[in-house]
């Protein structure tokens, strides 16, 4: 994982159940991704990133016409899927998303450092394409909120 911190990324051990648990993040802030090996032996990384929607996006979400909505969701999907992501909205069954999970699986064995870039920038990016999209059609919220 030395790679990350070679980029200049800040690289934090979060405190948790699995046997590896890393946030990386730009030194500016910005997206946080996390990779985690769930146990000792496991095989492969997660690559993941969840992205809240602000309660703004929520809310413009619910003042859209079903149809219009459905659509925007449509098209946040396949953008996601296109980038080569595995990707879920909770809670599940919603109309409305509260968090949007992206994330890609690495295999360890035979994985290179390069295979382990790519997979976060799939899915960095993935996520920033979400964070865009609902920016991009609602607008942003006002400052002294938590964005995405």
């Amino acid at each position: 994982m030395s790679i990350f911190k070679a980029l200049g990324l800040n690289v934090t051990e979060a405190k948790s159940s699995e046997y590896l648990h890393l946030t990386v993040s730009p030194p500016q802030g910005g997206p946080t991704l996390d990779v985690v090996k769930p146990e000792r032996d496991s095989k492969f990384y997660v690559l993941g990133m969840a992205i809240s929607v602000h309660q703004f996006h929520q809310q413009q979400l619910r003042f859209l016409k079903e149809e219009d909505r459905r659509r925007f969701l449509s098209k946040l999907r396949y953008a996601l899927l296109k980038m080569g992501v595995d990707m879920a909205f909770t809670p599940p069954n919603e109309e409305i998303p509260q968090v949007i999970f992206v994330s890609r699986v690495v295999y360890e064995e035979e994985s290179t450092p390069n295979d382990l870039l790519h997979a976060m920038y799939k899915v960095r990016n993935a996520g920033t394409i979400a964070i865009f999209m609902f920016a991009d059609r609602f607008g942003t919220p006002q400052l002294g909120s938590t964005f995405m």
